[in-house]
């Protein structure tokens, strides 16, 4: 933390996260002359840098952090709370709430974060989504092979486990006991290719700036990882229709009437089924949203946050029109490593929009086996078909070689 006679020029802007994904917003309020305060529980935050004000605190005590805020700002207060590529929603609303900024409400947040709450609020409302129930131990389940449990919070398939077998239970049993203190959602498993869709909800609209198709694995003992997405603009308009109806009514079931919101949508045989919704942006895809769609979400979403009025000029891209992207994820295989050659190389490499280097890359480098929460980077492409797209990111990450111990 710096020293409490710092003078912002302007009230600040209270930024969630000081990882690579919030550096674009930080950027862009540099560049604005407005003031930030970034919030992150690590205390090597990349962001920080970046910022008028680092805090370092842990984001899960929510009273904490308002009064770290309010040291250095009681007097003049704060200009607003981005939430962005993280899953801090709920503290962002309770923050604005505090300071009486621009914000969804507290309510909304909860809903939109909390798994259990936000299944039930499909139910009551008629979303279509997975049956489920709501056990307090694995021991509980009474679903048959194949079912998904998922605990309360997170994001990222952090806290979710596929059970198809008895092994499957036996490795996930400690996991998911719960002592009588949590409870967990447990949903049938149902089969469909996942879409990651993404708008920003402005004055009742719906702005899409993403639609994805994700490549997503189930590996040893249920755990998932993602491996990447598709963004194809040949994606039937009837079915891709069919998933923002859903998405949309999935949005207003848990509250969610403005700024951000992001889906995974699962579309089986007999139609879209919602997986989630949460009240927050994705990681990557505002950052290329200028490039792919038209319009830059980094700006639209920092006015937004500070309660300016604004309009969407010019309006994002149609879909069909949108330019092909994957994104693809650097695999590593576990051990210790030395160091990494190629990046400045693959950035060169044709079609390619970003390589985002998640890692503090800090030698030498332990890396245990790959998970959603351990990556090194990964690469967005672009090229002249969605197939070419994933070609070109693929031949990016080749060009990004691992040296191990």
């Amino acid at each position: 933390m710096k020293n409490n006679s710092i003078q912002f020029q302007t009230q600040p802007l209270v930024i969630l996260g000081g990882s690579v994904h919030q550096i674009p917003y930080l950027v862009y309020c540099k560049e604005n002359s407005i003031s930030t305060i970034v919030i992150d529980q690590n205390k090597n935050a990349i962001a920080q840098d970046y910022a008028d004000l680092f805090l370092n605190i842990c984001t899960s005590n929510n009273t904490k952090v308002i009064g770290a805020i309010n040291k250095y700002c009681q007097k003049d207060g704060i200009a607003g709370v981005l939430v962005a590529g993280v899953e801090l929603a709920i503290l962002g609303a309770s923050i604005s709430k505090y300071f009486n900024t621009k914000s969804i409400e507290i309510l909304t947040a909860i809903n939109a974060s909390n798994k259990i709450i936000r299944a039930e609020k499909f139910k009551e409302f008629g979303i279509p989504a997975a049956k489920f129930e709501i056990v307090d131990s694995i021991h509980s389940v009474s679903l048959n092979y194949p079912y998904v449990i998922k605990k309360q919070e997170g994001s990222g398939s952090r806290g979710v486990r596929v059970i198809s077998s008895k092994d499957d239970f036996l490795n996930a049993y400690e996991d998911f006991l719960g002592n009588g203190n949590l409870q967990y959602l447990v949903e049938e498993f149902i089969y469909g290719h996942e879409i990651s869709i993404e708008a920003f909800i402005h004055k009742g609209e719906f702005y899409y700036y993403c639609f994805a198709v994700r490549d997503i694995e189930t590996t040893s003992y249920g755990k998932i990882i993602e491996y990447g997405s598709i963004s194809d603009p040949l994606y039937d308009d009837k079915n891709r229709n069919k998933v923002k109806q859903v998405f949309e009514n999935a949005c207003l079931a848990v509250g969610i009437k403005e700024g951000p919101a992001k889906g995974d949508i699962l579309y089986t045989e007999s139609g879209p089924k919602v997986l989630e919704v949460a009240s927050r942006s994705a990681p990557l895809a505002p950052i290329i949203s200028e490039r792919v769609y038209g319009i830059d979400m980094v700006s639209m979403h920092v006015k937004w946050a500070l309660g300016l009025d604004f309009v969407f000029k010019p309006l994002p891209l149609e879909f069909s029109k949108s330019k092909p992207v994957s994104h693809r994820i650097l695999s590593h295989n576990p051990g210790v490593l030395k160091s990494i050659i190629g990046i400045d190389e693959a950035k060169k490499s044709q079609g390619v929009l970003e390589i985002i280097v998640l890692k503090d890359l800090n030698f030498p480098m332990k890396l245990d086996y790959p998970d959603n929460g351990n990556r090194i980077l990964y690469v967005a492409a672009t090229g002249y078909n969605a197939i070419k797209a994933r070609e070109n990111a693929d031949i990016a990450l080749s060009k990004i070689n691992l040296i191990y111990k």
